[in-house]
């Protein structure tokens, strides 16, 4: 009787402590049904693939949460892409107010993504001479820089005038420590390794001193820090880099690769031998399946994609893990991501003039 009591005892304490734990998710998660419930189901997709042109793209996607946003952009793919990007920033903007307090603190760490895209997109802008209203029409206002700040930015002329704007804000020592490299080389990469790097120490800082709910914050954090690290090296094999400057760009955390594993392919010789030195990881054979689509292009976007599918598909199953707390928050975020994703590989197919079976086709691979 007494073993039958403490049984039921410790039944009775954990319901308790998961109720404590996801009661405050029970709102959250009722909005993140509703807001998955509004993602493009296939017929959709299809009819976007079909599409004549943009205005019937842009047509089919009335209906549709991207609506309001795209009846404010320009008909061509950089105004399309910005009303996309748009919507998801407001997605973050929208979970993070939401959300119960420690999972606001990552959400709010995500929502820096658009600070770096800004940055990054200024950088760009200036090292193709682009003016200010050019500039500012690609420009996300949302994020922790203000609207206003990031217009005064757009006014500027160079990629030094940029870094001078920027100081004050915490993305300043960041890319100062960088300028030094960008006029050896005269490329802007190492500006944009710099600046994701910073956001992932930021997400795996937060995730590693929050409460037991972010836990599956914390692998889900971990599997986007393997993937980011991935590309990172992938991409420096690519242009050639040292293996002293991957190893300054990636994070040396790890997760399911540990830093000597990333020490090991950051000295490979080339992406071949990355592959090989990857062999026995889950991501050996993600990158291995998509070599050969690499010979053939030699392009790494080849791995990136495959990489970003394997992401989404984590975050699909930690959602299903934890169905009441934070994982249905995870779920959404990692679907958002992959249908803007895919609704961009359909207008780089309409605008290369791709047919509806090729683009099907770019959609699988």
């Amino acid at each position: 009787v007494l073993a039958g009591i403490a049984i039921f005892m410790v039944i009775v304490i954990f319901l308790i402590k998961y109720l404590m734990e996801n009661a405050p998710f029970a709102y959250v998660n009722a909005r993140v049904r509703s807001m998955e419930s509004r993602l493009l189901d296939e017929h959709k997709i299809n009819e976007l693939i079909e599409a004549a042109g943009m205005s019937e793209f842009i047509g089919f996607l009335e209906d549709t949460d991207y609506g309001p946003y795209l009846s404010e952009a320009s008909n061509d793919s950089l105004g399309i892409e910005k009303a996309l990007n748009t919507h998801l920033a407001h997605v973050y903007q929208t979970l993070a107010n939401i959300s119960p307090d420690k999972a606001r603190k990552i959400l709010k760490l995500f929502e820096k993504k658009f600070d770096v895209q800004n940055i990054k997109t200024l950088l760009r802008a200036k090292y193709v001479g682009l003016d200010a209203e050019e500039t500012f029409k690609l420009i996300i206002p949302l994020g922790t820089i203000p609207e206003n700040k990031l217009r005064e930015l757009c006014e500027t002329k160079s990629i030094e005038e940029v870094l001078n704007g920027l100081e004050g804000t915490e993305y300043s020592k960041i890319l100062s420590n960088e300028l030094a490299m960008y006029e050896q080389t005269g490329k802007l990469i190492s500006f944009e390794l710099a600046l994701d790097k910073y956001i992932l120490e930021g997400l795996w800082k937060s995730v590693g001193i929050e409460g037991i709910s972010e836990d599956i914050f914390k692998e889900f954090v971990g599997a986007m820090i393997d993937i980011e690290n991935l590309k990172v090296i992938l991409r420096a094999k690519s242009d050639n880099l040292s293996s002293e400057d991957i190893l300054n760009y990636i994070l040396n955390v790890g997760y399911e690769i540990a830093p000597w594993k990333l020490k090991e392919l950051a000295e490979a010789e080339s992406i071949e031998g990355v592959i090989s030195a990857l062999e026995g990881t889950k991501y050996g054979s993600i990158i291995s399946e998509n070599l050969e689509e690499y010979e053939k292009t030699g392009s790494v976007y080849v791995f990136e994609k495959a990489l970003d599918k394997h992401l989404a598909e984590v975050g699909r199953k930690l959602s299903l893990r934890q169905p009441f707390g934070v994982g249905p928050i995870i779920g959404l975020i990692t679907s958002k991501e992959q249908e803007i994703k895919n609704l961009k590989i359909i207008i780089k197919g309409k605008i290369e003039g791709l047919s509806s079976n090729q683009i099907r086709e770019l959609l699988k691979a």
